[in-house]
Formats: structure tokens, C-alpha cells, sequence
């Protein structure tokens, strides 16, 4: 009788409940890893992207790696190398110079210009920003060094900038408030100046939510710190105070869905919009630099030894613990929606969300 009526009822739960729509809460697994200095690493993944074709190179000490050629290029100062993570070939310059070489990804050269601003590449190689001496004018230009779509971007001081994971371009911030959106190529989406009604307003901080919608900014009026979220056009959409001081840039990252999540020196802010949900102080204060990123429907930040992995709602899904030899560290996006690669000093971690 008892196995008859637990029958019924097994089945009277699965016929009911057989189309609810369950939360699914992300994992974030494993699935490759690379020593930089041996260059070797696991297996390739049977699923998902193959890191050993998407993957441009790395830096490590003075040389710099190619995952096309399999081979090492050693350069000395005052010479530096800048390259895009996700598109081929690299770019050799000078500190203080006026030329620009760029290499093929056969490591041969491909175009030499006299160009004297510092490139930043983004992930996918356009647009290339080069930036003056001044840190006052930010030049675009594409892998070829030839100009993209305005040309310049003109404020007072550069402060931040980001690039879209999608590779459609970057947002641009200057301290007087001025911020640029730009595709990949390099046409103006939108072009703002934020310290309109802003007295004594002075703009430190910017991010790119991972589908390159929306914006997150932080800055000061006076002795105040405020954040502020702005749409697809430039609009603010929320604007609010920021409890505590912070003169300099801070490291945060924004979701789609518009929650972000600040990893900042002496603690950590998780906000639904305006709203502060939680936060978490730190046992010792650390560095300004915080490893914090947004990808998918996951938020990642390093607090002291851990890695710690959050759902979109702020909730901790897994964690990762990494010896101190490993810093620094950063994360930044594969070609595919659900992958995300984590290089320390050591290694190179590709990692998916399932």
C-alpha cells in the first residue's frame, strides 16, 4: 500500500510540475590550461572554442609569445610589444619614439609608420587606440594604422577607457567628463559631456556591460563619489552616491541586466541598479588594482588568495583559491558567449559557463 500511494504521488508531482520553468544556476568549469613560461598546456576542448587558434599571444618577462608561430620573440627596453587577445599578429614601439611597427602573424613585418602615440589594442584588433603624449587627444586607427571612422577623440585627460567583448568597438572617458562611444569602426555611437551641471566634477572610472549596451561611470563632484549607468545612446538611466572616497580609478564591472559589482581596495559593493544589496570588507585594504569582470549571466572578482564566482544575482557559485606567486592577475573574453580566459603571472585558464 505505502509503495502504491508513494507511486501516485511521484507521478501526480511529475505530470504537475513537469513544465514549470526551474532556475538554472550557473557552473563555471575548467577546461583548459597553459603554462606561459614552458608554453604547453592540456588538451584542447572537444566542446567550445579551441584557445590554441583564438588565442593571439601573451607577455611574459621580456619575450612575447605567439600561439601562431609556437615560438618566443624576446624584446628589450625601449622597446614595448601591444597586441590584440583575440586577433593576430602584434605592435612594437617605443615608450618614447616616433614609429610603430606592426608584425604579421607569422612574426613577419607587415608595416612600419612614424606614428609617436602609445597604442592600446582591443580584443579583436579594431579600433586600435592611440593615445598622445598629452593624454588630451586619443587617435583611432585600424590594425593597418591607417585612420577609422572620426579619426580623434578630444577631451581634458584621459582617465579610462574599455573595449566590447563583442568587438564592437570602445567607450573612451576623460577627468572633464567628456565620454565617447565608438564601433569598430571608430564611428561616433554617441559623444557626451558629463560635467554639465557638475561643478568641481572630476570622471575616473568606465566599464562596458559584456553585450556593450550600457556603461557604468564613476566619478566625483567635490569630496563625493557617485556612480552612474547610461543606456545604448548615452542616456543616464540611474545616478547615485557611492559611500567613501576614492581619488583615483576603481575596478568594477557591470552586467547586462544592469547589476554591478564594485571590487574595490578595502571592499566589495554588489548594487541591483541603485540599490546596494550587499557588501563585504576586506580583512586587509589592497592594492588600487582589483581584478573584478562580468561575462554572461556570471560576475568574477579576486579577494586576497580567492577567485570567487557569482551568479547575475550576487550569489557565490563557486570558488577558486590561487597562491600569492600567481598575481596579477585578469580576465578577459573568448569569441564565444559562454567562454572567458583567466591569465595570472603563470598560467592561462580557459574557463565556460554551463
Amino acid at each position: 500500500m505505502q509503495f502504491i500511494l508513494t507511486t501516485f504521488i511521484f507521478s501526480f508531482l511529475l505530470f504537475f510540475l513537469w513544465d514549470m520553468n526551474l532556475p538554472m544556476l550557473a557552473s563555471i568549469k575548467e577546461t583548459w590550461l597553459w603554462n606561459k613560461d614552458g608554453a604547453f598546456g592540456t588538451s584542447t576542448p572537444n566542446v567550445g572554442e579551441n584557445p590554441l587558434s583564438v588565442l593571439n599571444g601573451y607577455r611574459i618577462d621580456s619575450k612575447y609569445y605567439s600561439f601562431s608561430t609556437g615560438k618566443f620573440v624576446n624584446y628589450e627596453e625601449p622597446m614595448k610589444v601591444d597586441f590584440a587577445l583575440l586577433n593576430k599578429g602584434y605592435i612594437e614601439f617605443q615608450k618614447i619614439g616616433d614609429e610603430v611597427n606592426f608584425f604579421s602573424s607569422s612574426g613577419e613585418l607587415f608595416w612600419k609608420k612614424p606614428i609617436n602615440s602609445y597604442p592600446r589594442s582591443g580584443y579583436f584588433g579594431s579600433p586600435v587606440l592611440y593615445l598622445a603624449g598629452d593624454n588630451n587627444t586619443v587617435f583611432l586607427l585600424d590594425t593597418s594604422g591607417n585612420p577609422l571612422g572620426t579619426g580623434e577623440l578630444n577631451g581634458r585627460f584621459l582617465t579610462d577607457y574599455d573595449f566590447d567583448q563583442t568587438g564592437k568597438g570602445a567607450v573612451i572617458l576623460f577627468s572633464g567628463g567628456e565620454i565617447d562611444r565608438v564601433d569598430d569602426k571608430g564611428i561616433l555611437v554617441y559623444h557626451k559631456d558629463l560635467s554639465e551641471n557638475r561643478v568641481t566634477s572630476f570622471f575616473k572610472s568606465v566599464t562596458l556591460s559584456p553585450n556593450g549596451k550600457n556603461v557604468l561611470v564613476h566619478f566625483s563632484v567635490g569630496s563625493k563619489d557617485f556612480l552612474m549607468i547610461l543606456d545604448e545612446t548615452g542616456k543616464i538611466q540611474e545616478e547615485w552616491e557611492l559611500e567613501g572616497f576614492y581619488p583615483h580609478k576603481v575596478y568594477f564591472a557591470l552586467s547586462d541586466s544592469g547589476r554591478s559589482l564594485l571590487n574595490l581596495p578595502d571592499k566589495v559593493l554588489f548594487f541591483e541598479g541603485d540599490t546596494l544589496i550587499w557588501q563585504e570588507k576586506k580583512e586587509k585594504l589592497g592594492s588600487t588594482y582589483q581584478a573584478v569582470y562580468a561575462k554572461s549571466n556570471v560576475f568574477i572578482y579576486q579577494k586576497d588568495k580567492d577567485i570567487v564566482f557569482l551568479n547575475d544575482k550576487g550569489k557565490i557559485i563557486r570558488i577558486k583559491t590561487l597562491t600569492t606567486s600567481e598575481n596579477p592577475i585578469r580576465f578577459f573574453p573568448g569569441k564565444e558567449s559562454d567562454t572567458f580566459y583567466l591569465e595570472t603571472k603563470k598560467d592561462i585558464y580557459q574557463l565556460r559557463i554551463f
